[in-house]
């Protein structure tokens, strides 16, 4: 992330299985109350609850009712929030909101387009932004040798095997996962997700973010560093990094072709 930028992203998904969901106390109608619960949230945040509302003498802390009691200067700047998604009811949500507008494409294989196209069209200008900012995330294997790329990329593929059958979300040694004997489903889903998390070569990953943004226009791309160990998430910054001439260190750019922010 840049330097001094701290971004705050709100989406419906519990990020988590469905048994861990219900201890959280995330019921099948959870979703149906996400609107309702952004706009609490971001009342919560500025301390702007209406007088009578239920809320109104309930203060976030830290916060500017804090600031108030405690007789410092407030806070000018908060965290962007964002809007987080896959799928056209959440662009819809961050139009209405104007808010900004990340898509998570690592998830699944969703219309990016139509939720974009969805997004700009429908946009409300508010207090924070005067029209539509868009991200795009995805998975991310870069590595010196593409066959590596490949073996990191099914690692992380088999990562999410394992939460989709209930077991931790473990990176294992590419050999483990290249070992595995997997039912033909399982081979298909490993095979899915391989292709869907985006592996090779420095240029030739990079050449894909460049179809991405030709695709999407997006503001921004956001890369999802995959792989069995913190060796090869840092390589694929670096290696970004260099065919863009960025500082991997830092987090500053020189503007590129893609106009692509990395983030590991």
């Amino acid at each position: 992330m840049p330097p001094g930028r701290i971004d705050l992203g709100l989406g419906r998904a519990p990020g988590t299985d469905t048994s861990t969901a219900a201890a959280l106390r995330r019921g099948h109608d959870a979703n149906d109350h996400f609107p309702a619960q952004v706009d609490e949230l971001l009342r919560f945040l500025a301390d702007e609850f209406p007088e009578g509302h239920p809320y109104r003498n309930v203060h976030a802390v830290p916060g500017p009712w804090q600031n108030q009691e405690n007789r410092v200067p407030g806070i000018t700047t908060g965290p962007d929030t964002w809007i987080l998604g896959s799928s056209p009811y959440s662009a819809q949500l961050a139009a209405q909101l104007g808010r900004p507008y990340a898509f998570a494409l690592q998830f699944g294989e969703a219309d990016v387009e139509t939720a974009f196209r969805i997004y700009r069209n429908n946009f409300q200008p508010s207090d924070v932004l005067d029209e539509p900012y868009t991200l795009v995330s995805l998975g991310v294997v870069a590595h010196d040798d593409a066959e590596e790329a490949h073996r990191q990329a099914r690692t992380a593929a088999m990562a999410m095997l394992r939460m989709l059958k209930r077991q931790s979300y473990s990176l294992l040694p590419p050999d483990e996962v290249a070992s595995y004997a997997g039912t033909l489903q399982e081979e298909q889903i490993l095979d899915l997700y391989t292709r869907r998390f985006v592996h090779g070569t420095g240029p030739q990953v990079a050449a894909s973010l460049e179809s991405l943004h030709e695709r999407t226009d997006a503001d921004e791309i956001m890369l999802v560093t995959m792989g069995a160990s913190r060796a090869v998430h840092a390589r694929t910054v670096e290696l970004i990094a260099d065919h863009y001439d960025l500082d991997a260190s830092t987090g500053t750019d020189v503007p590129t072709a893609a106009d692509a922010t990395a983030a590991g």
